[in-house]
């Protein structure tokens, strides 16, 4: 009795001591030093945590019999049990089998090292330190192959991103696919950088060609952030932003504006100057006397802050994981009248409905607004002799005098308004049933809908509105809707450790419609309400709607034996309504086969070589770049005026339908090489394609007797080919201390194999003007510049006379005569290559403790523009200010620039031809993560601050605000592109 009541009060306080709770503490490291991000759950629980910058976790609620697992991704996952334990030291081993990094391709997750196609992944914590919305920008240097070209530095501008060169002529031909989230997006601007998980470039036919007819310039896809199991995390990412203008050249002050007329006017004969009244307009002479010269730039730009907020809640469980955030971010223009704002929220579910069935839901909404300067301000080639504000400070009208009548470009700025407003709605749900535990069938459905209301208004006092019609209102609007319904189905049979196979099968339909509405008015009863207000006169009413429907079927396999050899095939048909009737639906094929030869036998005794993968691909994919409708024939809209009446009417489109017309495609053949040598010290990859694209979309010119004036057909051929490299070493891996060196280098070479085939009279396949205004030709780059070549200044004792041009004088520009018949025509031009010999990135990437470094240069070599401030004949008259240059005078001749002349000069646009290369540091990062003790006391789990530069320096010949814009376009200066500077926070609760 006695030894039963002894044994019952042992086991009562046993139950008694396991059902007691406490805190456990401790540090996950591996061989190296500690590991940031490890979660650390309680076995059957939610209850869990992630470790901090230092590898150390402190988890609450945790019983005597419970299980801790230990896990992080390329680890071993560790169990221990608590038992008596308070604090535990976990060292993790690399798990051999779960070492390589799972990376996001078409329809699906792929491990790194069994990837048979091109595929490059963007270091997202780099790529998002640009303090910008224009995510384009972010890719740029990041991914060996994709280049990245400045569209409009203006707040809410883009980028244009172009993957291994333009393969089509098309007009929207070149852009890639951008794929978020496995869904099509139409801006990779609707996402908001902190939301980024991850991002992965497709560039090879055989990882593009599951996207099938929409591939052909390769595929952006980006992962955005979802729950993550264990404890609610908050996080919040703010930074405030200096913009300031950077640029290379400088314009004509007053005085020497002043000079340079007084030059353009001198006798060339005499070398005597004329006076001053016989070149200057008493306004002008005013000024002169007075000195009162305009400094343009400084008027009107200013510096310009950006802010931006985002905070983020994540948490999970077994069942439920949720993400969510808002972001809010403004950018003032340093344009004044030019901005953007945008408002984002974010709400990523997954939801496991029962053991089978998982609901995945996700929601994205924005609001944006931007305002755009408006006017046609160009303060680049505007003359300093002028006076736009009066004696009290107050802008005057005619800033050139009573007499003439050219209206003050800051008048027109403070007298109108373009505002866009922005408001997205994207809905996407997704349903995923496991049949088996190797077999699922996935539903996706995706709903975006993008309104877009632009509003600009002209003043009564406005040029353009004070002609009697009492200020100018446009409205326009874009309903943009596009519908996605995918149904998956994948399947992994377990066949033995030797063998791995994987099939997918895709049935999708995408629909995207767009309808534009434009209503211009005037006679407003007052200028209160801006275009908003009640107009008496309605000028035009304009309506446009499209709408273009995809159907798709797909298949892809992928194989592998031993974990050594690697097949990939892929098969896509794509039927398209944009495309004649007889030729809607496309063919897409590719192959691939890769060799890890790392993992041969007689490779295992080589610890020089860690990872050695060779690969091989071949396929096809198509491009539907063409507008809804262009294959029909359709009416354009020609109102009839009867005296004062307006009524409708239609004349038939300038444009000869096409039944014929149908897809271009590329094929692609693309050979590379993955490597890792020496425990990981380099890694890299080299590739070598070569692409040809069949049956190009293009524009030609038909004789105006038909009744029509182009037409688009299927003719020619293009081949781009080109070598990229990419090459990571690192330098010092040490727990305190690591440096790691980035090169990213890629090369592309395009040229057109075949046009029509039609000859000239001397035998030669005649050129063709697309609609871009380049001029195709066999053998020849599609991006290119067709003039006489330029050769220098001509000087005193040259042989002017048999030059080509033989009534030019020292000072004048000299081109080259190709042909040697004594004069300068078309069959003296040549064509010259505008695409970089090359471009890439060099990277530095420092961390020593708690600070961090990265460094970021980018390089552009061998690139070509015309500048066409240089090419205005204007300026060498003297009649408008521009770019300050050592300009020919007898006195001091110059060999690289004319001399101003009051006549104009021939051949400028050859003299404008100059070389944009660059190089640039792009971005310049100093970070420092706040050890974990400092706010351990408030719930801070992690912080970091830290201060980035961008556009810091950039050393180029090419004299504009940016080598990659001109300094003006059309008559408008273009946006300047900024230097900035970044104060910024980042806080983990």
């Amino acid at each position: 009795m006695r030894y039963g009541l002894i044994k019952l009060m042992v086991f009562l306080c046993t139950a008694y001591g396991f059902s007691q709770t406490k805190t456990v503490t401790g540090t996950v490291s591996d061989a190296t030093g500690p590991i940031p991000g490890v979660n650390v759950l309680v076995k059957g629980t939610t209850n869990g945590v992630v470790t901090d910058f230092d590898g150390e976790f402190t988890l609450e609620d945790v019983a005597s019999d419970n299980t801790l697992v230990f896990s992080y991704i390329g680890f071993e996952t560790q169990e221990v049990l608590v038992g008596g334990q308070d604090v535990f030291n976990i060292v993790l081993t690399e798990d051999t089998q779960n070492l390589d990094e799972v990376i996001v391709v078409g329809y699906g997750t792929q491990k790194k090292s069994n990837v048979v196609g091109s595929v490059a992944s963007v270091e997202v914590e780099e790529a998002t330190s640009v303090p910008t919305t224009n995510v384009s920008e972010m890719l740029r240097g990041r991914a060996a192959g994709v280049q990245v070209n400045l569209g409009d530095a203006r707040p809410g501008g883009n980028s244009n991103i172009v993957i291994r060169g333009n393969v089509s002529v098309a007009p929207n031909g070149n852009s890639p696919l951008i794929i978020v989230d496995g869904l099509p997006f139409d801006n990779l601007n609707d996402v908001a950088p902190d939301d980024i998980a991850n991002i992965e470039i497709l560039k090879d036919a055989s990882s593009t060609a599951i996207y099938g007819s929409r591939a052909s310039n390769g595929v952006i896809l980006v992962t955005t952030k979802t729950g993550k199991l264990g404890k609610v995390s908050i996080d919040y990412h703010g930074y405030t932003t200096v913009q300031t203008l950077t640029k290379n050249f400088n314009q004509y002050d007053g005085q020497q504006f002043i000079d340079l007329r007084r030059e353009a006017n001198r006798n060339r004969f005499t070398g005597a100057y004329i006076s001053d009244e016989n070149i200057f307009s008493p306004f002008e002479l005013e000024a002169i006397e007075n000195k009162n010269f305009v400094d343009w730039e400084d008027l009107v730009l200013r510096d310009a802050v950006i802010q931006s907020h985002s905070l983020s809640f994540s948490a999970g469980s077994e069942k439920t994981k949720v993400y969510s955030s808002v972001n809010y971010f403004t950018q003032e223009g340093i344009i004044p009248n030019s901005s953007f704002n945008r408002g984002t929220f974010k709400l990523n579910i997954d939801q496991k409905l029962t053991d089978k069935l998982l609901f995945r839901g996700i929601i994205n909404y924005q609001n944006a607004t931007q305002d755009r300067e408006t006017g046609g301000l160009n303060f680049t080639t505007i003359t300093p002799l002028a006076k736009p504000f009066d004696d009290e400070g107050e802008l005057v009208k005619f800033y050139l005098g009573p007499s003439n009548t050219a209206v003050n470009p800051l008048w027109d700025q403070r007298e109108s308004t373009d505002d866009t407003k922005i408001n997205l709605t994207d809905i996407n749900l997704s349903l995923v049933y496991d049949i088996t535990s190797n077999l699922s069938y996935t539903l996706k459905t995706f709903l975006r809908n993008r309104n877009t209301n632009r509003g600009l208004y002209r003043t009564s006092l406005h040029s353009g509105g004070d002609e009697g019609i009492d200020g100018l209102g446009v409205l326009s609007n874009t309903l943009f809707k596009q519908v996605l319904v995918e149904n998956i189905v994948d399947y992994t049979p377990k066949i033995n450790d030797n063998h791995d196979l994987n099939l997918t099968f895709v049935q999708a339909f995408d629909e995207q419609s767009n309808e534009y509405t434009q209503l211009d008015k005037s006679g407003f009863t007052n200028d209160a309400l801006l275009y908003n207000g009640n107009a008496t006169t309605l000028l035009n009413n304009f309506r446009d709607v499209s709408q273009r429907r995809l159907l798709s079927f797909l298949g892809r396999l992928r194989y592998g034996y031993l974990d050594r050899y690697l097949l990939e095939a892929t098969a896509r048909a794509d039927g398209a309504s944009v495309f004649a009737e007889n030729n809607k639906w496309g063919f897409f094929p590719a192959v691939s086969v890769a060799w890890k030869m790392h993992n041969e036998p007689f490779m295992q005794n080589l610890d020089a070589i860690n990872e050695m993968k060779f690969r091989v691909s071949y396929g096809a994919t198509g491009n539907q770049g063409i507008n809804p409708l262009e294959s029909l024939g359709v009416a354009d809209d020609r109102p009839y005026v009867f005296g004062d009446q307006t009524v409708a009417g239609a004349t038939a489109s300038s444009r000869l339908p096409n039944p014929n017309l149908k897809w271009e495609t590329t094929a692609t053949l693309n050979t590379g090489v993955d490597f890792r040598l020496f425990n990981n010290l380099f890694e890299g990859t080299f590739e070598y394609y070569k692409a040809n694209t069949t049956d190009l979309l293009l524009d030609r010119s038909i004789a105006g007797t038909t009744g029509f004036n182009v037409i688009r057909f299927n003719v020619g051929e293009l081949e781009n080919q080109g070598v990229e490299a990419t090459l990571t070493t690192n330098f010092i891996r040490k727990d305190d201390f690591k440096w790691s060196l980035g090169l990213v280098f890629s090369r592309n070479r395009n040229k057109v194999i075949s046009l029509t085939g039609e000859l000239d009279d001397d035998g030669n396949q005649i050129d063709i003007t697309d609609t871009f205004g380049r001029r195709l030709s066999v053998g020849q780059s599609i991006n290119n510049i067709w003039l006489p070549k330029y050769d220098g200044i001509y000087q005193e004792g040259d042989d002017i006379a048999s030059s080509g041009n033989p009534l030019a004088q020292p000072g004048d520009v000299r081109v080259i005569d190709q042909d040697g018949n004594g004069q300068i025509d078309d069959r003296d031009n040549v064509f010259t290559n505008t695409d970089p010999d090359w471009y890439g990135s060099i990277t530095n990437t420092i961390s020593y403790k708690n600070f961090d470094l990265f460094a970021d240069i980018y390089i552009v070599q061998g690139a070509t523009r015309l500048n066409p401030v240089l090419a205005n004949g204007e300026l060498w008259k003297g009649a408008i200010n521009g770019i300050r240059a050592k300009y020919y005078t007898p006195e001091y001749p110059s060999t690289e620039y004319p001399r101003p002349k009051p006549d104009t000069h021939l051949h400028l646009f050859p003299f404008a031809v100059r070389d944009a290369s660059y190089v640039r540091l792009r971005t310049l990062t100093l970070g420092y993560n706040v050890p974990k003790r400092t706010f351990s006391k408030i719930g801070l789990q992690n912080a970091k601050v830290y201060v980035t530069g961008t556009n810091l320096f950039t050393f180029t010949d090419f004299r504009s605000y940016s080598p990659e814009q001109n300094p003006v376009n059309g008559f408008e200066t273009a946006f300047p592109e900024t230097r900035n500077i970044t104060l910024g926070v980042k806080l983990g609760f």
